[in-house]
């Protein structure tokens, strides 16, 4: 009799813990799924940015490192290098390859920037989708009067000194290299769209809104499969916050692949197990 009170107090111990575990461990699955169930929110601004990108009301595990967004002044921006780039738009999820709209802070608006800087990527984490193309800044003194010049588009005057011109690619192919320097120091290559490129050219548009256009880069995510595996599956994507590798956020747990089944923790298994012994036990 002695032996059976010992045995049950230490199994109602034992299923106490794991209850408490299980509940502990089923509401930070719950509070990681609903956190990263929500896309990007800029002050009142909703984006459509979620996986891999992390950043304002996402936390680091919804997304991969490499891809945090800033809010400034409500609108979602990255930065590679010394650039930040606007997100204007996130492909629809399921996406083979997702894709991402952004355009040149720096140039939003206006197109004489502080710093003369190229375009830059970090090709680990985007890379040009198919179709943008360079569009040449080229800052000048006033009295330029070069080949390149009298073929540029004449955009006016930053300042006192400088008289900014641009070309696109077609216009660039059309005047020799030596024509493209002379009385232009700094020359700045902006991406824009293939569209807001042939508009350019064909005098359809204005060079702010082929800028302001934005352009297309594919994002290199390796888990994007998984990512997909696990939105079909009714669950929303993330990364571990130990060795930040590729985690399905569901309802009630957490899978390395999907919510089928394939989880890491199930609340019912342990407390199951331990009502099944305590049975057996108190018979």
């Amino acid at each position: 009799m002695q032996y059976s009170l010992v045995s049950f107090l230490l199994i109602t111990s034992s299923l106490l813990v794991s209850i408490n575990l299980q509940l502990s461990v089923r509401a930070a699955d719950t509070a990681e799924y609903a956190n990263c169930s929500q896309p990007i929110t800029c002050g009142s601004v909703e984006s459509s940015l979620s996986y891999p990108f992390w950043g304002a009301n996402r936390p680091e595990y919804c997304g991969k490192s490499g891809f945090e967004v800033t809010c400034q002044d409500t609108v979602p921006m990255i930065s590679m290098g010394s650039v930040d780039f606007r997100i204007l738009n996130m492909s629809a999820s399921g996406a083979v390859i997702p894709t991402v709209t952004v355009a040149r802070e720096d140039y939003w608006n206006d197109i004489c920037p502080s710093n003369y800087v190229n375009t830059s990527l970090n090709f680990s984490l985007f890379d040009y989708a198919s179709g943008p193309q360079n569009v040449s800044f080229s800052y000048c003194n006033p009295n330029a009067t070069t080949a390149f010049v009298a073929m540029a588009a004449t955009m006016g005057v930053c300042n006192s000194s400088v008289q900014v011109f641009f070309l696109t690619e077609t216009q660039t192919a059309k005047i020799s290299s030596q024509n493209t320097n002379g009385d232009c120091s700094n020359v700045v290559l902006v991406p824009v769209s293939a569209t807001a490129t042939e508009e350019l050219d064909n005098n359809k548009t204005s060079i702010q809104k082929a800028i302001d256009g934005g352009f297309d880069l594919n994002v290199q995510n390796v888990d994007t499969g998984l990512c997909n595996n696990c939105v079909a599956s009714g669950g929303v994507c993330g990364q571990t916050t130990t060795d930040t590798s590729f985690m399905c956020f569901c309802q009630d747990s957490s899978s390395t692949k999907a919510c089928n089944g394939n989880s890491l923790t199930n609340p019912n298994s342990s407390s199951g197990m331990y009502l099944d012994i305590y049975s057996i036990s108190y018979n």
